[in-house]
């Protein structure tokens, strides 16, 4: 059986700032969660990806954006239109990527019913576990609203 939700952290914790999201699972695991949500932590590689997400209710996925002219700590909420409908975004260095993932679970009749991705804007991504400061503040950012999408979830179902 499918997980209503699932929360899963991309990135690697050994590179400095490419650790939010697995950071922000870290967070939201230290809290009771709701029943039906598993939490994972994926390096990006897509079936893997598709493999944690397939068929639930509800993805959320949490991942550091590299671009070219980065608000250290920004946060970017996007649904699952705005994943397919972009060209390849720039990003850390997750293989293919998400908009690869998104593609190719769609083919595949494995995607979520709804998919949320939280993107949070990093500039340093050298060796090392420390995330810089505004990154920390922007994974407590990213975990409040994802409890909230959980929240919202749960509504959902009691009202249905």
């Amino acid at each position: 059986m499918s997980p209503s939700a699932v929360v899963i952290g991309v990135g690697n914790i050994y590179r400095q700032d490419d650790g939010a999201g697995p950071a922000a699972v870290d967070l939201l695991r230290e809290s009771v969660s709701p029943p039906g949500v598993t939490f994972a932590v994926c390096d990006g590689e897509p079936s893997r990806l598709i493999e944690l997400w397939s068929r639930s209710e509800l993805a959320i996925v949490i991942d550091a954006l590299s671009v070219r002219s980065p608000r250290p700590g920004a946060i970017h909420r996007l649904d699952i239109e705005a994943v397919e409908a972009s060209a390849e975004p720039p990003s850390t260095s997750h293989g293919l990527g998400l908009g690869t993932a998104v593609r190719l679970a769609r083919e595949l009749d494995r995607m979520p019913e709804r998919l949320i991705v939280y993107a949070i804007e990093i500039e340093e991504y050298g060796f090392g576990p420390r995330m810089s400061g505004p990154v920390q503040r922007a994974v407590e950012h990213v975990a409040e609203h994802v409890w909230a999408d959980l929240a919202e979830l749960a509504a959902e179902r009691i009202a249905a």
